[in-house]
């Protein structure tokens, strides 16, 4: 594989992650040491945000059409986090009981009654 800076800027976060295979570790190596622009870019790659196409844009950086599709969005996403949890909260729930009321069917009084 012939490295080249967009790939060794590509690779950056997966070779600090130590993910990478040996023989990719090598070359990226090998290209660091003959490019101080990567060197420079590594070096300072753990003080930046590792996923800066993830940040979420600003108001002002949207249209008002994109600004309307965006909050929609946002709100469907709190929705479906809202569902997760109360989903998540009713099998818990029902577990329990379904727990306690095995517990009490397997506890006996001394003539075998409830």
């Amino acid at each position: 594989m012939n490295m080249n800076c967009k790939i060794a800027m590509d690779l950056a976060e997966l070779y600090k992650s130590d993910v990478v295979s040996r023989e990719t570790a090598e070359q990226i190596r090998a290209h660091l040491k003959t490019c101080p622009d990567c060197r420079r870019y590594y070096r300072e790659y753990d003080m930046h945000d590792t996923t800066p196409a993830l940040a979420l844009p600003t108001d002002e950086e949207l249209s008002g059409a994109e600004t309307r599709l965006y909050h929609n969005l946002s709100r469907r996403m709190a929705m479906h986090r809202l569902w997760q949890i109360i989903g998540t909260s009713a099998a818990i729930g029902a577990g329990t009981i379904m727990l306690a009321v095995g517990i009490i069917m397997t506890v006996k009084t001394p003539n075998g009654k409830l």
